[in-house]
């Protein structure tokens, strides 16, 4: 991997005097005074910046670390900014990098699975700029761990019980589904955490689990949902980003009012409620991944003085870093079944309840683990 990056970092250097600035075109920024010149209202960690991949607008992952950083500007009186790598992996070194070299920040962010390794590459390069990263671990590599970064992840299984147990108090039939983007570890987490959660709430409940294939394939994921429901599924769940409108547009065509969907990684109601309110009608709740309250939880340490620099964490419902958003339909649910939620949700977090992880399964294993829920 060293040849690797090195030949990325070579390119960065030549390639970021083509970037227009990371406040520019493809980035923006968000301050009262001037990039470089944060407010010393009270004690803070210095500016910050992020590289988002793809861009905002996502109403995931991006959106939510654009307004952790601003949730960080309000509180402590710091600038903060971001460049948009729209899914191009060659602006992802150069970007980091020219923010690195700029000096003007304390803190540069940067997340996702597919970052990592031109991530590592900045970090080597520039070992007095800290890094927070997020949704997947920057520690693992042959020259990890690095002492200027820190790294979260999720505990999505967690969330996924909640949303899991819910489905399986609401479902009618006895019979719910499931549909993952891809059959890799941090997808299976999810449906982990939701099988386990719906058996919890009910005994003899039956999971239909099945995969898109990717993260875009908006026909596929209708197609599996309208076949889920052909066998008597009344609560689906989907973990395939932009595919899952799929799932959502089938519920809305089909369904018959009777059939709920559960999204992920943002407030899916939220995105639909103003301009598909039929569709956002049938929305239960979402998984939601909080990136940008881990950020601001991660910022605050570092203030505080207690952040451990390289580590990497993962972070659950006792952090408030996942779980089910709670709005639209979820908040017109019995109060009986609120409370009782509650409590699901204190266990949980204490740690009273345990949920089984995907981590450290064969893929032998994790499709054995969801057959048995087959129908």
């Amino acid at each position: 991997m060293k040849k690797v990056l090195a030949i990325l970092l070579c390119v960065a250097m030549v390639t970021a005097i083509a970037l227009t600035g990371c406040g520019g075109g493809d980035g923006g920024s968000s301050s009262d005074s001037g990039s470089g010149s944060a407010s010393t209202a009270k004690e803070n960690a210095g500016n910050v910046a992020a590289v988002l991949n793809p861009a905002l607008g996502d109403k995931s992952f991006c959106d939510s670390c654009w307004a952790g950083l601003n949730e960080i500007k309000d509180k402590y009186g710091v600038d903060v900014d971001y460049f948009e790598a729209k899914d191009d992996q060659t602006k992802i070194i150069p970007a980091l990098t020219e923010y690195a070299e700029s000096g003007n920040y304390g803190i540069i962010v940067a997340g996702g699975n597919r970052n990592v390794e031109p991530t590592q590459a900045v970090i080597e390069a520039f070992p007095n700029q800290k890094f927070f990263y997020y949704d997947a671990s920057i520690q693992d590599s042959e020259n990890g761990p690095y002492s200027n970064a820190f790294s979260m992840v999720y505990k999505q299984n967690e969330g996924s019980y909640l949303v899991g147990w819910l489905a399986g108090k609401l479902t009618q039939s006895g019979t719910i589904a499931t549909f993952g983007a891809a059959e890799n570890d941090v997808i299976w987490d999810f449906i982990y955490g939701y099988l386990e959660g719906a058996q919890a709430a009910r005994d003899d409940i039956k999971v239909i689990t099945t995969f898109v294939g990717d993260w875009s394939n908006v026909t596929k994921a209708k197609d599996l949902a309208n076949d889920a429901m052909s066998q008597g599924a009344d609560v689906l769940f989907h973990v395939a980003g932009g595919a899952g409108a799929g799932m959502f547009e089938a519920i809305a065509e089909n369904g018959d009012g009777k059939v709920w969907g559960i999204g992920v990684d943002s407030d899916q109601y939220a995105e639909y409620a103003e301009d598909k309110p039929e569709i956002a009608s049938r929305i239960l709740t979402s998984m939601i991944k909080n990136v940008g309250n881990s950020l601001v939880w991660a910022y605050d340490k570092v203030v505080e003085g207690s952040l451990e620099w390289g580590e990497n964490v993962s972070l659950g419902i006792a952090e408030d870093a996942v779980g089910p958003a709670e709005s639209g339909p979820f908040l017109e649910l019995d109060q009986s079944l609120l409370d009782e939620y509650e409590q699901v949700k204190e266990d949980v977090a204490s740690g009273k309840i345990t949920v089984g992880t995907a981590y450290g399964k064969t893929s032998e294993e994790q499709q054995a683990f969801a057959n048995s829920f087959r129908p």
